[in-house]
């Protein structure tokens, strides 16, 4: 009986119920009692389920509730549930955003993006290295140190985004530099990401794969952006030609999976990126007045499970000491490294804003933006402590980093709009 797999669906059930629920009340409290951006509340009602905490206690003889899987926080499909979300929701970000206005603010996002990119490398190269968590006496010793580097790099366009349509800022002239910053940013880490991949498992790199690494990245990006800007009313017409009920909508969120399937697997870059660019093709369509309603209210389902599963990855038992690291050593790289993770995405993404015009409250808010690490940092984690490279006791140093920048970002960007 227990072997059948509607046993098995009916567990996964059982615990995306516990997640939407979850979802919800801490979004609740979240809004209503701490006057906090509901996203917040959803990764702490997260931390509180995961199988790290009450998630993982037995109850009624039946064993925990929800169990770990392959270094993942729950069963494999709910994570996929989660990543089909967080795609979902960038197509939706990339739909909602003035696209004529994304491209006239290119290049001042350009620039903040690259500050936001370089400075926080070397502070997580450096600071790995000094505390004594990697070394430069070899290229293998150094691996730890570059992947830190390339975690810190990360920008969680999807959290940012979410506060901001909150807000009602998301086509702000801010608002769109920051999610133009944030979508190069993560062109940028995910490069970045490769070459130190093939450098731990190579040992070295070449030239001419860096080359191939970076033109593959710029072209599908670059490539879908002007293609899909000339062939959008097509797609759109294609979408609208079908008159069966729902159906636009079907085809348009193929679109976005689509173009997120191809940039994960072919083009090596993060799957939000192809759906946030898919929906920026279709922003100024037919096809996104028509469909736009019923996104928003599927998006409202699925989203905020997804970040309760970025909350389900805190592990704090990883503080108890690894290895020859003290958990006095782990702590105080989990703290060293949140603060630079903060000051270098504020100064290294808000000091070029602020040379390219913008006022000091808004570089500031551009500076903030930019510091959420969430799904892209978390996806570099686990490819490195899956890898082997990286110890638990890093991971859970890069999760803790990735967790209060993401908490600590929204309330601080969301103070920056009150009078």
């Amino acid at each position: 009986m227990h072997d059948s797999p509607l046993v098995h669906v009916a567990q996964l059930l059982l615990i995306l119920s516990v997640i939407f629920v979850a979802a919800k009340i801490g979004g609740e409290i979240a809004r209503r009692y701490l006057h906090i951006p509901p996203v917040l509340g959803e990764l702490l009602a997260g931390i509180l389920i995961s199988p790290y905490a009450f998630g993982g206690v037995e109850l009624f003889g039946v064993g925990p509730l929800i169990q770990t899987h392959n270094n993942l926080p729950v069963a494999e499909e709910l994570f996929f549930f989660g990543q089909m979300a967080v795609v979902l929701l960038l197509f939706e970000i990339g739909l909602e955003t003035n696209r004529k206005q994304f491209i006239s603010n290119i290049k001042p996002a350009t620039f903040v993006a690259a500050g936001g990119v370089l400075l926080p490398f070397i502070f997580g190269f450096g600071t790995t290295v000094l505390l004594g968590f990697a070394s430069i006496e070899s290229m293998e010793a150094m691996i730890p140190a570059l992947f830190v580097g390339t975690i810190m790099t990360a920008t969680s366009i999807s959290i940012t985004a979410r506060v901001l349509s909150d807000l009602g800022r998301l086509n702000s002239r801010e608002g769109v530099t920051i999610l133009g910053g944030a979508v190069i940013d993560d062109v940028l880490g995910i490069m970045i990401l490769a070459i130190v991949v093939g450098i731990s498992q190579e040992g070295s790199i070449t030239a001419m794969t860096v080359t191939m690494i970076v033109l593959k990245a710029l072209g599908f990006w670059l490539g879908l952006t002007v293609i899909g800007s000339f062939i959008s009313t097509k797609l759109s017409k294609l979408a609208l030609w079908f008159k069966a009920p729902g159906s636009p909508l079907v085809i348009a969120i193929v679109y976005g999976l689509v173009a997120a399937a191809i940039a994960e697997v072919y083009f090596g870059l993060a799957m939000i990126i192809g759906s946030y660019t898919m929906g920026l093709v279709l922003s100024d369509t037919h096809l996104r007045h028509k469909i736009e309603k019923s996104i928003i209210t599927i998006n409202k389902i699925f989203v905020p499970a997804f970040f309760v599963i970025v909350g389900m990855q805190l592990d704090l038992s990883s503080f108890t000491g690894t290895g020859d690291k003290s958990m006095f050593s782990l702590v105080l790289f989990a703290i060293v490294l949140t603060v630079l993770a903060i000051f270098s995405k504020m100064v290294g993404s808000g000091l070029p804003a602020l040379l390219f015009g913008f006022k000091k409250k808004e570089s500031l808010r551009i500076g903030l933006g930019m510091v959420p690490r969430g799904e892209v940092a978390l996806i570099i984690g686990g490819i490195a402590i899956t890898s082997g490279v990286i110890g638990s006791g890093i991971f859970g140093v890069s999760i803790v980093m990735v967790i209060v920048t993401t908490i600590l970002a929204p309330i601080l960007l969301n103070l920056t709009y009150k009078d």
